[in-house]
């Protein structure tokens, strides 16, 4: 049985590992846009990106699941995890339009440094078809600083700045410091029990 919603919100990433600021953005996004779900999903292999350092995909989609399992608002899916190698948007928004139904078209969460190299994206003409996005703006970037073709289906987002990112996180554990408050503290305990990240310096 397919799940039915009426606002559903896709936030895609590699969270090695997920922090308070992806959290905390979600939330503040789906507030802004009436979302009723925003469905976390783990890439396996992105094409636009090196996972540095990966603690391997379950890892990252457990540390996922303990993040947001307290948020009714929030969940997860793993159809990329299952798929494998590169995770290519267009087929996961595919096999949304396949597995959810929404009364409305789903609402895709993007970076605005994505945003530029959007149209070289597997199948980008489908794709912005299919989903509005969400353009969360960092570094200072607004409207005027990209292109954003077929406008209308571009939402953009900036009520909120949070300088947390995985790397400062990744290299904080290599260097013996903590990550406390910068990750949810199931999240922190994973990290420790598991040892992720310890060997794992930053070059």
């Amino acid at each position: 049985m397919k799940n039915n919603f009426h606002r559903l919100g896709l936030f895609g990433g590699t969270f090695n590992p997920i922090h308070v600021g992806h959290l905390r953005l979600a939330e503040d996004v789906r507030e802004e846009f009436d979302l009723d779900r925003i469905v976390f999903i783990p890439a396996d292999t992105p094409p636009h990106k090196t996972v540095n350092y990966d603690p391997g995909p379950a890892h990252r989609l457990n540390m996922v699941k303990y993040a947001i399992e307290e948020n009714l608002h929030f969940s997860w899916d793993d159809v990329e995890l299952r798929r494998g190698g590169v995770s290519y948007t267009v087929d996961t928004v595919r096999y949304v339009y396949d597995h959810y139904r929404f009364q409305h078209k789903p609402f895709f969460i993007i970076g605005s440094d994505l945003v530029n190299e959007l149209m070289s994206w597997k199948d980008a003409g489908d794709l912005i078809k299919m989903v509005n996005f969400i353009v969360l703006l960092r570094d200072n970037m607004k409207a005027g600083d990209f292109n954003l073709e077929g406008s209308s289906r571009f939402l953009l987002f900036d009520r909120r700045t949070i300088d947390v990112t995985s790397s400062e996180i990744r290299e904080r554990i290599a260097g013996g410091r903590s990550i406390r408050y910068l990750v949810p503290k199931k999240v922190e305990t994973y990290i420790e029990k598991h040892r992720l990240y310890k060997n794992m310096a930053e070059g």
